[in-house]
């Protein structure tokens, strides 16, 4: 989808609008990437990369631009730093060439999902203690009968083991392209800074006015604020919830499934709840935002994305209902489907741009704190 080409002059007009930026400046008070454009006079592709995933794709500076469309210069930083993330993305991405085959995300990812999904019910019709898929099963442990605790165990500590390392070596790509040192990273106060902007996301809130971003036009809202924000407290309590179930299975000596009153389940199907409706939020302001300062090439992107997440926490949520009946194996199969395709492609989805995001938000901190 992108090629080196489309790449220098995507680099060349986000340079040239960043010039024209600077010389304006008034979107200054809108988010973090205005003040920091003011410590360039020009713009190499380091630094464009940097920006670009320091914008939080708010679209106030599209909606508040005397030079936007149909204005000669032209100016649409939102389309264009949403495609230069997609580009960096491709570019840190370990190894490089899953970064390069994922840039055809929908089609990829569809792919995956089913071989991920088939896998599986190969798996449980193979492991499986009864004849068919569709038996129930009573009691604890009752998971591990249809996919032995054992190949769970392995096959997840592999694709975890894998995420991690593309992660850090990602992340080191990023930081240090423009000259940045890891070392920096022991400030403390950088990441006070960071993950108290990632807690709150208020870079979404419209900048020092408040009142919002425009991301379905040009009134101001707080909705995709929101949406994040269950998107993201839901993954956390998703991964709570993992968590207790490992302390429970090892160090208790209790196996899934869990009472339904029991902090795995609560805090597990709080989370999924959560994701849905964030999901659901955030494809309604896709499908009705203006199409300009969007880049319709990444929404196959965005979609799967999104997708694959929602489907992630329904079949969690329909086999949290239906664990008693004779659909559990077959749930458990598609269930686990969906979970391993969204963690095999985590550092190569949309998803990776909480990674980038995130650095260069510990950047932007140190600006804050030498000025």
């Amino acid at each position: 989808m992108f090629n080196k080409e489309d790449n220098l002059l995507r680099l060349k007009d986000a340079s040239r609008a960043m010039e024209i930026c600077n010389a304006c400046r008034y979107c200054e008070t809108l988010c973090p990437v205005f003040p920091q454009i003011t410590q360039f006079r020009t713009f190499d592709e380091a630094t464009l990369n940097y920006l670009s995933n320091l914008c939080h794709n708010c679209k106030g500076c599209y909606h508040s631009c005397q030079y936007a469309p149909p204005h000669e210069f032209n100016l649409n930083i939102p389309k264009t730093f949403s495609e230069l993330r997609v580009d960096s993305y491709i570019k840190y991405a370990f190894p490089n060439i899953l970064g390069k085959l994922f840039a055809k995300n929908g089609t990829v990812v569809s792919i995956i999902i089913a071989l991920c999904i088939a896998l599986l019910f190969i798996a449980g019709s193979y492991f499986n203690s009864a004849d068919s898929l569709f038996t129930a099963y009573d009691g604890k442990g009752s998971f591990f009968k249809v996919i032995p605790y054992e190949v769970m165990t392995l096959v997840s500590a592999l694709i975890f083991l894998h995420v991690i390392i593309a992660f850090i070596v990602g992340f080191r790509r990023f930081w240090t392209e423009n000259g940045d040192k890891m070392s920096e990273l022991t400030d403390l106060s950088l990441w006070k800074y960071a993950m108290g902007a990632v807690a709150t996301l208020k870079h979404l809130d419209g900048g020092d006015n408040g009142h919002g971003c425009n991301h379905m036009d040009d009134r101001f809202t707080h909705s995709r604020k929101w949406y994040h924000h269950a998107v993201m407290y839901g993954f956390i309590l998703t991964l709570i919830s993992t968590t207790l179930a490992a302390i429970y299975h090892h160090f208790l000596g209790l196996q899934a499934p869990y009472d339904f009153d029991s902090l795995v389940v609560i805090t597990g199907a709080l989370g999924g709840i959560l994701m849905v409706i964030g999901c659901v939020g955030l494809t309604y302001i896709k499908i009705k935002a203006d199409p300009i300062p969007i880049s319709q090439k990444l929404l196959g992107m965005d979609y799967s994305f999104i997708a694959i997440l929602a489907l992630v926490n329904i079949t969690g949520l329909l086999l949290l209902v239906f664990r008693d009946g004779i659909y559990m194996p077959s749930l458990l199969c598609i269930h686990l489907g969906f979970v391993l395709a969204f963690f095999l492609i985590m550092p190569y989805s949309k998803f990776v741009h909480l990674l980038y995001r995130l650095g260069a938000l510990l950047k932007y901190a140190k600006y804050v704190k030498n000025n």
